[in-house]
């Protein structure tokens, strides 16, 4: 059982900082529980005596005659140490504390929040907020807020107080309730993913929406936990996200408001991806993503068929199409010729189906036509947008016409197995038969951009829920079972050498040992042993200079390319060897490692940095400009298996580029998804590395080359 029940289900509540004063806070959430009928017990704790709502007033908790399974806080930072160790006495299971004045204004709030952890984890009371607005749960009629709230099939945590009354007054405009609702403040005890593991088993929550500034983390551990619950919730119901603070100045305003640490945002939006959670940019998207995921019928794929009573509508709806991930194929023969039988000549029904003034004289044609796409087998969803709820205006028969058609309609809608959107640029007129289509589980939008957008999320989760599969039964890739043991040898070797960046030669040596393949190298130490080395591996030969104080070679002129005699390794070895002393006169060179000159092919590179919320990270992309300037790369939280890794390769801007360009013949795009797949497992389990970095890898048509390897430690200091 959820250590979230008493929160969400408590048999009993108290109110710390009850008040009869109008103008209190204690008084508009005492208000707010007595008026929403709470199903169980509720005291009121104030010093001030008297009477509330009715309801006796007791002078401290450890008065309260019952057991109190949930506690809400009100009171000022400065009484709350002595409060909280009076809950854990009385046994209180959960608390909320909804007063501001904590670790969001600076060390001695933290100081604060620090001793109020230590008092809750003493008596496993769990703590929400500080610096929050309560909680909601229709399960058991209970408003632990001051907000208006009501019941309904969203759930939504969030942590700001004004974007929770933000998205509850645009959320009764649609007729939308909440099954749970908390706002958690700064995370101090409970954190997003404890809500999230709550919400999974929770029956009335269809869908799931977060507003979210960042995580609270002691360590990767919690970024983790939320990437496993969300895993594991998406799975069974969809989870749509706003995640502010994408700008560096929204990153700051974002912890300073709830001490959050932002992390990268590139990593966070590849960690919520990979979680499977939706990210949508704004309230609006959010509740449009509500309705539509509590409303529709799931989507099997991404095909849709538009239906319109007027070309600019239908048209503008293809162009969203294709923006939203979606398709608007060509009909088939079969549905075309079904559709014939129904409109005029002048129609076109090839896709989208534009009734083109027909309406005006058979309402009927909306109703047989989407009867027609609704039982088309290659059709995965239906778009409906234009002038519907409009043609009242025209006389009384048209009103009464729109809504049996409209009931027709919904009739339909409700019997096949694929989700139907609807737009109208009446929609926020509300006319009789657009609220019956919505109140019947069609979404009827204002703005095409919002209707098409909408049915694009419906067919995102479905390809959510199957990539999820996937990964999760997809086997590790096949790496040597020593690989940790030997690779770790290496490390410490290193480390207790008081160095943190591996030379190459010892970089190779780590890939090697997770059966990475990448060609022999050597490590000469002198001309003689330079030229030496060329006769064995002979050929063309790449010679790098070799030093833990020089990572960026070419900088300093320490590779060398095409050498192709033995004297002229020689001279290499003296020319790179001298480069290396004016570069850094202090530096401790090892050498030169030569290596067979590799095939060129496209450049790409695969690596790994460390990341504040999450960990350790693979990253995928172009090498070259494509990285340094267009910065063309996708990340995710290591490890992940093969069907991340192909993900990742795939939503680059320059895939073509690997696919076979302009005549080329395409790259081995399994052999890059291996190589991230095992690099993102190799630094999981070398918790000592903090960066990896190939760069190049050379993308081949049948394998991959990497021509150089940089792995940096984790700095104990």
């Amino acid at each position: 059982m959820s250590d979230l029940v008493p929160l969400f289900q408590p048999k009993s509540v108290a109110l710390i900082g009850a008040s009869s004063n109008p103008n209190k806070y204690g008084y508009w959430t005492a208000k707010s529980l007595v008026e929403n009928k709470f199903e169980g017990d509720i005291y009121f704790v104030s010093r001030s005596g008297g009477e509330i709502f009715d309801h006796p007033t007791y002078p401290d908790i450890t008065s309260v005659p019952g057991e109190v399974d949930l506690a809400i806080i009100a009171i000022a930072p400065k009484f709350i140490l002595p409060v909280m160790e009076q809950c854990v006495e009385k046994g209180v299971k959960c608390a909320i504390v909804v007063s501001t004045g904590f670790g969001e204004v600076g060390p001695e709030g933290k100081e604060l929040e620090r001793q109020m952890l230590e008092i809750a984890r003493k008596g496993n009371m769990r703590l929400q907020g500080p610096n929050c607005m309560g909680t909601y749960s229709s399960a058991k009629s209970l408003n632990a807020s001051i907000i208006d709230l009501a019941p309904g099939p969203m759930s939504l945590v969030l942590q700001s107080g004004n974007f929770g009354i933000d998205i509850n007054f645009n959320a009764k405009t649609r007729d939308l309730g909440y099954s749970c609702w908390a706002t958690i403040g700064n995370q101090l005890d409970m954190r997003f993913h404890d809500f999230v593991q709550y919400i999974e088993t929770d029956e009335d929550s269809k869908v799931l929406l977060l507003y979210m500034e960042g995580l609270r983390v002691e360590s990767e551990e919690d970024g983790r936990k939320f990437i496993e619950a969300a895993k594991k919730t998406a799975v069974k119901k969809p989870i749509a996200a706003i995640k502010i603070g994408r700008s560096a100045a929204g990153a700051r305003a974002a912890a300073s408001h709830t001490g959050s640490l932002a992390g990268s945002e590139q990593i966070f939006d590849a960690a919520l991806k990979q979680a499977g959670v939706i990210r949508v940019d704004s309230p609006r998207q959010l509740l449009d993503a509500a309705e539509a995921f509590s409303k529709c019928k799931s989507a099997k794929g991404n095909r849709i068929a538009i239906l319109t009573d007027g070309g600019g509508h239908g048209v503008m709806a293809t162009d969203f199409a294709e923006k939203f991930g979606l398709e608007a194929p060509v009909l088939s023969d079969a549905t075309q010729d079904k559709l014939k039988e129904i409109l005029m000549p002048h129609c076109p029904i090839k896709n989208p189906v534009d009734l083109a003034g027909t309406p005006e004289a058979d309402m009927w044609v909306f109703d047989r036509c989407l009867d027609v796409l609704l039982k088309d087998p290659e059709v995965d969803g239906v778009i409906i947008v234009g002038l519907y709820g409009g043609y009242a205006d025209l006389s009384e028969e048209f009103r009464t016409l729109e809504m049996d058609v409209a009931k027709s309609m919904v009739e339909k809608i409700s019997a096949a197995d694929k989700p139907v959107v609807m737009h109208s640029i009446y929609a926020q007129q509300q006319p009789e038969c657009l609220k019956y289509i919505s109140e019947n589980d069609v979404p009827v939008f204002g703005e095409v951009d919002a209707a098409v957008r909408t049915m694009g999320l419906l067919s995102q989760y479905s390809e959510i829920k199957k990539n999820l599969q996937e990964e999760s039964d997809d086997e590790l890739p096949n790496m040597p079972s020593d690989r940790k043991e030997k690779a770790e040898a290496i490390i410490n070797a290193i480390k207790e050498s008081g160095r943190t960046n591996l030379v190459e030669t010892e970089a190779r040596e780590i890939l090697r040992c997770y059966g990475l393949n990448i060609a022999e190298a050597y490590l000469a130490t002198s001309a003689d042993e330079a030229a030496e080395l060329y006769s064995k591996i002979g050929g063309k030969v790449v010679m790098k200079i070799v030093s833990p104080d020089i990572l960026h070679k070419t900088d300093a002129g320490g590779v060398a390319l095409s050498i192709n005699s033995e004297e002229m390794a020689r001279e290499t070895f003296d020319k790179l060897m001298a480069n290396g002393r004016n570069y850094k006169s202090d530096a401790d060179i090892f050498g030169v490692m030569m290596t067979t000159m590799l095939p060129s092919g496209v450049e790409c590179i695969i690596g790994s940095s460390y990341d504040s919320t999450f960990g350790p990270t693979v990253m995928f992309g172009l090498g070259g400009i494509f990285v340094e300037i267009l910065k063309d790369v996708s990340f995710r939280v290591a490890p992940v298996n093969m069907p991340s890794c192909r993900s990742m390769i795939r939503e680059i801007n320059g895939l073509k580029m690997l696919q076979g360009a302009r005549g080329t013949k395409p790259c081995d795009l399994e052999a890059l998804a291996e190589t991230a797949c095992i690099i993102s497992h190799l630094v999981n389990e070398l918790r000592d590395i903090a960066e990896v970095d190939l760069n190049p890898v050379f993308a081949l048509e049948n394998g991959l080359a990497i021509a150089d390897a940089r792995i940096v430690l984790q700095d104990e200091k």
